[in-house]
């Protein structure tokens, strides 16, 4: 399976499934990238993430009125 063919297929799995994935690719690559940078994408993996435009124009739930 050549890279394009996986990455044609990434977006079509569970939310479940790209952590896994994710997480897989985490042990392969430790040390290459800095660990802010892997909590953040595995944060996106597993759904955990908020829209640019929301953040920069919409209050958050947790805001008081």
């Amino acid at each position: 399976m050549s890279v394009a063919e996986i990455l044609k297929e990434l977006p079509k799995l569970s939310v479940k499934d790209r952590a896994v994935v994710w997480n897989k690719l985490g042990e392969i690559t430790e040390g290459e990238l800095p660990e802010s940078f892997r909590q953040g994408m595995k944060e996106i993996s597993e759904g955990r993430h908020v829209a640019m435009e929301a953040a920069l124009r919409e209050e958050p739930p947790s805001a008081e009125r």
